[in-house]
């Protein structure tokens, strides 16, 4: 297992997000939902076990004072 974290957009797999959150589980989002939902939000996290996604996080922020955190998610066999 070699995990490594991301915090880019750049080369990220919109249909695999989409499997990731079928499974972990948070109900059905479509690819171009979650691609619109990632690049609007502030501060965006992206897991990888060698180039498989298994995990993603996102946080809407005011870039001062709040943030929330949203949409965290982990594949089953990583939890």
């Amino acid at each position: 297992m070699q995990l490594s974290w991301r915090n880019t957009l750049d080369g990220i797999n919109w249909q695999e997000l989409a499997e990731l959150y079928r499974r972990a589980p948070l109900g059905s989002k479509s690819a171009e939902t979650l691609q619109i939902a990632f690049s609007n939000s502030r501060f965006t996290l992206f897991l990888f076990d060698g180039t498989q996604l298994v995990g993603a996080g996102r946080a809407l922020s005011d870039g001062i004072d709040c943030s929330y955190l949203c949409d965290i998610a982990l594949l089953p066999e990583y939890q």
